[in-house]
């Protein structure tokens, strides 16, 4: 038993660096609070022409279980949750007070998130990401790259407050370990998914060309309604969706995939936008921190190596 314990803190609870996950406090929050902030006035006209939740997610139940639905979920309360959720999210982004800050930016984005999918049937693009913005107030993301570490140090060398925090820690990886393993599962269920309910026909091209161009009309993409006309290479790219979604979990298992599985997928996930228009760029996010902060050490000294050989090029430019 203790062998097997010693081997889940292994992977889950390494040494590492806290830069990483400084760092990855800062791109999450940024891009939750520039690019897939709610919009105020969409939330404000689903409260004034709805009176009823069709499907409440968990969380807008629990709060109708506290707080009575007319005295929550109005515009006014609504109002004042946006400009709080924003205000917080700055405190987050700068890194002041911000295990707090963090989990109260979550919290009230966690909110308008269940707030829009509790009006009909959604397909959750923002679910990883949410739960990764939440785990960083369980974790030292303020420890570095913060006003927090700025004002700890400025006290520590006028002797009024203990050592600068550690620039390694135990908890530092885990909220990118756990993103990784959600982002397999989340790939492994939509490729399995399409399995069990299309077989091997979901493969034969045509089931692809219709789903393309009929979001690719809805949602004005050009290049959806070519790749809509083309049955060869929809016939690829269906068997290519298939495969890369059942076998992302290998990058778990042999992590020297990971950065090949971690950029197929970006590459992935930005071809569906341009012929579908698909929102999933919150996965976008995942995967880039992924790529750059927890990529295997050969990874690290490939592109080490690359810059290094390009600066006598560079050096060479100069000079001419």
């Amino acid at each position: 038993m203790r062998r097997w314990i010693n081997r889940w803190n292994a992977y889950w609870f390494p040494e590492s660096s806290t830069l990483s996950l400084s760092i990855s406090r800062i791109v999450a929050v940024a891009a939750q609070l520039f690019w897939f902030f709610p919009s105020l006035r969409w939330h404000l006209n689903l409260l004034q022409k709805n009176s009823e939740f069709i499907a409440p997610q968990v969380l807008i139940s629990a709060i109708s279980e506290v707080v009575p639905r007319d005295a929550f979920f109005t515009p006014s309360t609504f109002t004042f949750l946006y400009w709080a959720t924003a205000a917080v999210g700055v405190l987050a982004l700068v890194g002041l007070f911000t295990r707090p800050s963090v989990f109260l930016f979550a919290l009230g984005s966690w909110i308008f998130t269940a707030h829009v999918y509790s009006y009909g049937d959604r397909h959750h693009p923002e679910a990883v990401f949410a739960i990764f913005l939440m785990t960083l107030a369980f974790a030292p993301s303020g420890d570095r790259l913060s006003l927090d570490a700025l004002i700890r140090r400025r006290r520590d060398r006028s002797g009024k407050a203990a050592a600068e925090a550690p620039r390694q820690s135990d908890t530092a990886t885990w909220p990118l370990k756990l993103t990784h393993v959600l982002l397999a599962m989340t790939y492994f269920s939509t490729g399995i998914s399409k399995l069990i309910f299309g077989g091997l026909t979901w493969m034969n091209g045509y089931t692809l060309r219709g789903y393309t161009f009929a979001n690719a009309v809805n949602r004005e993409a050009p290049l959806g309604m070519w790749l809509a006309q083309q049955h060869t290479i929809s016939i690829l790219l269906s068997v290519f969706t298939v495969m890369f979604e059942l076998f992302f979990f290998v990058s778990l298992i042999v992590p020297r995939t990971a950065p090949f599985f971690f950029f197929t997928g970006i590459m992935f996930q930005i071809g569906l936008f341009l012929t579908g228009r698909h929102l999933f760029f919150p996965h976008i996010v995942l995967l880039a921190l992924l790529l750059v902060l927890t990529a295997p050490q050969w990874w690290r000294a490939w592109m080490g190596d690359a810059a290094v050989s390009s600066r006598p090029f560079a050096r060479v430019a100069i000079r001419q």
